[in-house]
C-alpha cells in the first residue's frame, strides 16, 4: 500500500469516528453542514437577485478582460525592469503573514480576517445563486487549517448545475466574482472615510517602501495605522484581488466556466455552433496565456539574466 493510500484510508478512519459535521483531509480540518438552509432558501426569493446576477455576468465579463490587460501589461513591464525589487520576489506573491515581505507578522489578525471575508463573501454569491435557480446545495463549510487557522469558506453544488440552463449556470459562475467586487468596494468606502486612515496611507506603509527603497512595516506603524483602517484595507486589497483572479479565463476558475458558455452563446447567436471540444480549447490556450503573463510579471527582471 503507498503511503497516500495509508493516509486516505487513515483520514477516512478518524472521519468516522467524528461528529457528522466534521471532517479532516491533508492537514485541514472541515467544519460543514450538507445541503443549504431555510433562511438561505428565504433569503433566495427574493426577486432582485435575478437582476443582480445578470449584471454579475457583465462585470465578470468586464473584469477578465481588464485583468487579461493588467497581467498582459505587467508582464511588458516586467520584462523592462534593470533588476528585480521585492515585489518580483516569489516568495512575496503567497498570502502568509510573516513569510511576505508586504504582509509582516503582526498584520495577521487582519489579513487572515479579511481572507475569510473574501471567501464567504464569494461562496455566498455561488449559494445564493444557486438557491434562487433552484439547485440544491450539496455541502457548505468552512476549511481551517490544522483546525485552527481560517483558511476559506466551500460550497459544493448539487448534480443539478450540470444540467441547469445557461443563463442559470452563467449566474451561478458570475455571483462569487461580483460579490467579491462589492465587498472591495464597501471596504475601500471605509478607507475613504473621514473617521480612518487614507488608503494612502495604509498602502505606502504596506508596499510603498518597495519602491522608495524604504523598509518594511513595524509592528508599532501597523498598530499606528489603527485596527479599522488595517481590516478595511486588506478587505478592499484581498476581496479585489479574489475576485479579478477568479475572472481570470483558466479553465477550473470562474472565469473559464463563464468564458466557455459565452463562446457557446456566440456560436449559436451566429448560427455557427463551437463545438465543446473547440471551447475548451480556447478557453485552455486563453488560460495558458494568462498564467504565463502573471508569471512573467513576477518572474520578468530575472528573466534578463
Amino acid at each position: 500500500m503507498s503511503v497516500r493510500s495509508r493516509i486516505d484510508s487513515l483520514e477516512e478512519r478518524i472521519n468516522e469516528r467524528l461528529p457528522r459535521q466534521v471532517k479532516i483531509g491533508a492537514g485541514v480540518l472541515y467544519l460543514h453542514r450538507s445541503g443549504g438552509s431555510e433562511r438561505l432558501d428565504a433569503l433566495a426569493e427574493r426577486p432582485g437577485w435575478d437582476r443582480w446576477h445578470d449584471c454579475s455576468i457583465g462585470l465578470l465579463l468586464a473584469c477578465q478582460v481588464a485583468v487579461l490587460g493588467l497581467v498582459l501589461t505587467g508582464a511588458w513591464l516586467a520584462l523592462q525592469q534593470s533588476a528585480p525589487t521585492a515585489l518580483n520576489a516569489p516568495v512575496n506573491t503567497i498570502a502568509i503573514p510573516g513569510t511576505n515581505a508586504f504582509m509582516p507578522l503582526a498584520a495577521a489578525p487582519s489579513v487572515i480576517a479579511a481572507l475569510v471575508i473574501a471567501t464567504v463573501a464569494h461562496e455566498f454569491g455561488h449559494a445564493i445563486a444557486c438557491r434562487r435557480e433552484e439547485i440544491p446545495l450539496q455541502e457548505t463549510g468552512i476549511a481551517l487549517l490544522f483546525g485552527v487557522v481560517p483558511l476559506a469558506a466551500y460550497v459544493l453544488p448539487g448534480e443539478k448545475l450540470d444540467t441547469a440552463s445557461r443563463r442559470s449556470r452563467l449566474r451561478v459562475f458570475a455571483a462569487g466574482v461580483a460579490n467579491n467586487l462589492v465587498v472591495a468596494a464597501v471596504a475601500l468606502a471605509v478607507l475613504l472615510a473621514p473617521a480612518t486612515g487614507t488608503a494612502m496611507d495604509a498602502y505606502m506603509l504596506y508596499f510603498g517602501w518597495a519602491v522608495t527603497g524604504g523598509v518594511p512595516p513595524t509592528a508599532e506603524s501597523i498598530a499606528a495605522l489603527g485596527l479599522v483602517t488595517n481590516l478595511a484595507f486588506w478587505t478592499a486589497l484581498l476581496s479585489a484581488n479574489f475576485g479579478l483572479l477568479n475572472a481570470l479565463p483558466v479553465t477550473l476558475l470562474d472565469g473559464g466556466r463563464v468564458l466557455s458558455l459565452v463562446l457557446e452563446w456566440i456560436g449559436e447567436s451566429i448560427a455557427r455552433p463551437i463545438s465543446a471540444r473547440r471551447r475548451r480549447g480556447l478557453v485552455h490556450t486563453t488560460g495558458v496565456v494568462a498564467v504565463l503573463a502573471v508569471v512573467i510579471a513576477i518572474l520578468g527582471p530575472y528573466l534578463r539574466f
